[in-house]
């Protein structure tokens, strides 16, 4: 059963995991951020906005 004191656990947790991703990002030049990488979203900046897409969807 997934109580609320387990929602707030995770919602702090990905609260944390998320500034830690975006602290990281921003030492990253905009324009090396948004090249593609052939990475599942191309670039690092599109996987950052599908995380945040994803984090506005599930609230």
């Amino acid at each position: 059963m997934i109580t609320a004191d387990h929602c707030d656990l995770m919602a702090r947790y990905n609260r944390w995991m998320n500034g830690k991703l975006y602290d990281c990002c921003a030492e990253i030049a905009d324009d090396e951020r948004k090249r593609d990488r052939g990475a599942f979203f191309g670039s690092i900046h599109a996987t950052l906005n599908h995380i945040l897409y994803g984090d506005l969807a599930f609230m």
